[in-house]
C-alpha cells in the first residue's frame, strides 16, 4: 500500500511539472507580449514628454523671435552712450560701495543704496527683458544666464554692459576691497594662514551672472554659495510701486563650522540650526553683496502672497579664477584640500 503512495505521489509530481511546463510554454508568447507593450509603452511616454517639451520651446522661441522683430522697429540705441558712461559710473559706484557700513551679524554683508546712478538705474529696469527670454520650465523660480547672446537690441546692449564693464569692472574690485580685511580671516579659514598671501594674489572675476525673476511659492533654504565664491552680489530690480517685502533672508547658524564640501552648503542638512537675523528690504536700486564665509543666506515669497508680486534680482558671484585656484588647492595640506572634495565623496 505504501509503495502505491509513492508512486502515485510521484506520479502526480510528474503531472504537475508536466502542467506547469505546458502552461509556461503556452503564456510565454503572452508574457513576451505584455513586456514588449510594457516597453512600447514607456517609449511613447518619453516620447510625448519630449515632444511636449519641445512644442514649449518652440513656442518660447516664436515668442523672443516675436520680441525681437517688434524691437527691432522701435527701439533706438543712439542714447545710450551718454547714459552708459563708464568713467562715470565707476566714481559713482565706488563712493556708494565704499560709503556702505560693513555688518558683521552674523557675517559681513553690506547693503548699498542707490549703487548706480539713477539714469542707470531707470534704464536697467527699462531694459528687463520679456518673460519668454527667462528659463521655462518653472514659472515661480526663472533665470536669463547672463551675458544675453539673443534677445531684443535694448536688453542685450544694457545687461550685457552690466556684466562686463559694470559687474566685472567696477563693483568686482570694489567689493573685493571693502571685505578685505575679513576676506583675510576667512582664507586662513579655507586655505590656512600659510597660503593667506597667495590667495590674495589669486585674480578675481565674475561667475554666475543672471537674472531671476521669482514669484509667489518660491523658497530657498538657508544655504551658503558655493565655496569658490568669494563674495555674492545682488543688486535689487524693484520697479514703481513694488513692495520691499519678501528681500534677502540672513541667517545666523548656531554651531557654525566649515563646509566640508565645495558645492553648495546647506546647515540645516547637517542638523544645524539656522536663525533669522533679518530681512534685506527688496529696496530699488539697492545692492546686497556679503562674504561667503559664515551663516547661511535665503528668500521665501509665501504661496499666499498677493499673485501679481514678482521679484526681479540680478546675481553674480565673485571668485577666483578656476585654473588658478585649483592649482592652489592641489598643494593644500590633506586636511585642508579634503574639505574642497565634491559633496558625493565626503
Amino acid at each position: 500500500m505504501l509503495i502505491d503512495l509513492a508512486k502515485r505521489s510521484r506520479l502526480a509530481q510528474r503531472l504537475r511539472a508536466a502542467w506547469r511546463h505546458d502552461v509556461e510554454e503556452e503564456t510565454k508568447p503572452l508574457r513576451n507580449e505584455i513586456r514588449r507593450l510594457t516597453r512600447e509603452v514607456e517609449r511613447l511616454s518619453t516620447l510625448l514628454t519630449e515632444t511636449a517639451e519641445r512644442a514649449t520651446r518652440g513656442d518660447q522661441i516664436a515668442a523672443q523671435v516675436k520680441h525681437v522683430l517688434q524691437a527691432n522697429g522701435r527701439e533706438s540705441l543712439d542714447q545710450l552712450a551718454s547714459v552708459l558712461d563708464e568713467p562715470r559710473i565707476a566714481a559713482h559706484v565706488r563712493e556708494a560701495v565704499a560709503s556702505a557700513t560693513v555688518c558683521s551679524d552674523p557675517f559681513e554683508h553690506i547693503v548699498v543704496d542707490r549703487v548706480l546712478p539713477d539714469d542707470v538705474y531707470r534704464l536697467l529696469l527699462e531694459a528687463l527683458p520679456p518673460v519668454a527670454f527667462f528659463g521655462q520650465r518653472d514659472p515661480i523660480r526663472q533665470d536669463l544666464p547672463l551675458p544675453i547672446e539673443f534677445g531684443p537690441p535694448l536688453p542685450v546692449r544694457v545687461w550685457n554692459f552690466v556684466e562686463d564693464v559694470i559687474a566685472q569692472g567696477i563693483l568686482r574690485p570694489a567689493v573685493i576691497e571693502k571685505f578685505h580685511a575679513p576676506l583675510q580671516a576667512h582664507y586662513d579659514t579655507i586655505f590656512g594662514p600659510e597660503f593667506r598671501a597667495r590667495a590674495n594674489e589669486l585674480p578675481q572675476a565674475i561667475s554666475g551672472g543672471r537674472l531671476m525673476l521669482r514669484r509667489p511659492g518660491y523658497h530657498l533654504s538657508p544655504h551658503r554659495d558655493p565655496k569658490r565664491s568669494v563674495v555674492t552680489c545682488l543688486l535689487y530690480l524693484a520697479r514703481e510701486g513694488d513692495s520691499e517685502t519678501y528681500g534677502t533672508q540672513i541667517f545666523r547658524v548656531h554651531d557654525d563650522v566649515e563646509a566640508g564640501y565645495k558645492q553648495t552648503y546647506y546647515p540645516e542638512q547637517d542638523g544645524k540650526r539656522c536663525e533669522l537675523v533679518r530681512v534685506v528690504p527688496f529696496r530699488a536700486n539697492s545692492m546686497l553683496a556679503f562674504l561667503n564665509s559664515r551663516g547661511a543666506h535665503g528668500a521665501t515669497i509665501p504661496p499666499d502672497a498677493p499673485a501679481t508680486i514678482e521679484r526681479y534680482t540680478y546675481q553674480f558671484y565673485v571668485a577666483p579664477r578656476t585654473d588658478m585656484l585649483t592649482a592652489l588647492i592641489k598643494q593644500l595640506p590633506p586636511a585642508k584640500r579634503a574639505m574642497w572634495q565634491n559633496k558625493n565623496r565626503r
